[in-house]
């Protein structure tokens, strides 16, 4: 569960609004979707326990769908009024873990008597304006935040439909393709405008990079204008969050790219790519030890031990649920990621 007290300390205060990285948010707007957003995020979480057992699919996959918006939507206010980078990357692993409960109610109302139609569609309709609202929105803060070894947990998510009706995305694949190698890479961009110009980034040679980024931001707005997060400021700013390329900055971090040259540009999300080459640069550090609960789901693919069973090291995908070891004097049973990713010899 999260601290909520800690979390609502992070609103931005009225004297400091001036420092905002999104001129066109007015405080106002700010305040009101802050506590909006936040108060309907805690609400569900801290209600559920209560009431899984006994409200109706429906409902279940309802709220849990709102508040995964909620959450991505909180994220982007969050960094237009100038909030530390650091509590993105604190936040998004939650981001995560609601996405995959939703994936769960959603799955179950599926099969439930209130799907009259029988039809089973995705978690995230990349067809839709879905595809920004949550595909790649969720895909960008997890790169930028310093989790992108968690990809294929969020491939999954957004496959559950998709793949069967043979979805991907050229530009999501093209994204997380280092940590998730083995998908299909398509040229085509789903929501063609403005992510399928970004294709031209990944297939120039490494010199040529940065002037075509540029370009591609110079172009951004204007080529959105089919997008849902297009116009949305003034005196009616209900829904607006800011005018971010979050896509833009995952692209640069993912390619290595000399921002430089286009980091002070409009809609450019510097201090997130920042914030993802100081995490990548410390990849030089000891390996965190990776620790995680039985029940809960494995973070990628490779072999992980218990120390509640010698000789445990077994190999797991990602997605694929830790077992409890029974009767074990250790107590707790936690999954560690094996330092030897080796197969063993037969």
């Amino acid at each position: 569960m999260p601290d909520w007290q800690a979390w609502y300390a992070t609103k931005i205060p009225a004297a400091a609004f001036y420092e905002r990285r999104e001129s066109y948010l007015r405080q106002a707007t700010y305040a009101k979707r802050f506590d909006d957003k936040l108060g309907g995020i805690a609400m569900v979480t801290t209600d559920l326990p209560k009431y899984s057992a006994k409200a109706r699919p429906g409902g279940l996959m309802t709220s849990t769908q709102q508040r995964l918006w909620d959450v991505l939507d909180w994220m982007s206010l969050q960094y237009s009024a100038g909030a530390s980078v650091s509590l993105l990357a604190e936040i998004w692993p939650s981001a995560l873990e609601w996405a995959e409960e939703y994936g769960r109610f959603h799955a179950n109302y599926h099969t439930s008597d209130e799907n009259t139609s029988g039809d089973v569609t995705p978690h995230v309709a990349l067809v839709s304006e879905e595809y920004w609202i949550v595909a790649l929105r969720l895909v960008c803060f997890g790169l930028l935040t310093g989790h992108a070894d968690r990809m294929p947990r969020v491939m999954a998510f957004i496959d559950y439909a998709n793949a069967d009706l043979d979805l991907y995305d050229g530009l999501l694949e093209r994204l997380v393709a280092q940590w998730v190698p083995g998908r299909p890479i398509p040229d085509k961009a789903i929501r063609h405008l403005p992510y399928r110009k970004l294709f031209k980034v990944f297939d120039a040679e490494p010199a040529d990079r940065p002037a075509l980024m540029a370009k591609y931001m110079d172009e951004w707005y204007h080529a959105s204008r089919r997008e849902p997060y297009i116009d949305q400021h003034g005196e009616a700013d209900t829904v607006f969050y800011g005018y971010w390329a979050w896509e833009a900055a995952a692209t640069t971090f993912v390619l290595g790219i000399d921002d430089s040259s286009y980091r002070d540009m409009q809609f450019y999300p510097k201090d997130l790519a920042e914030y993802a080459r100081l995490r990548a640069s410390a990849a030089d550090a000891p390996p965190r030890v990776e620790r995680v609960p039985a029940g809960e789901p494995s973070p990628r693919t490779g072999w992980w031990h218990t120390p509640a069973q010698p000789g445990s090291r077994r190999h797991f995908k990602a997605g694929d649920v830790f077992p409890k070891v029974e009767g074990s004097q250790y107590g707790e049973t936690f999954w560690l990621w094996a330092q030897d990713q080796s197969t063993p010899a037969l």
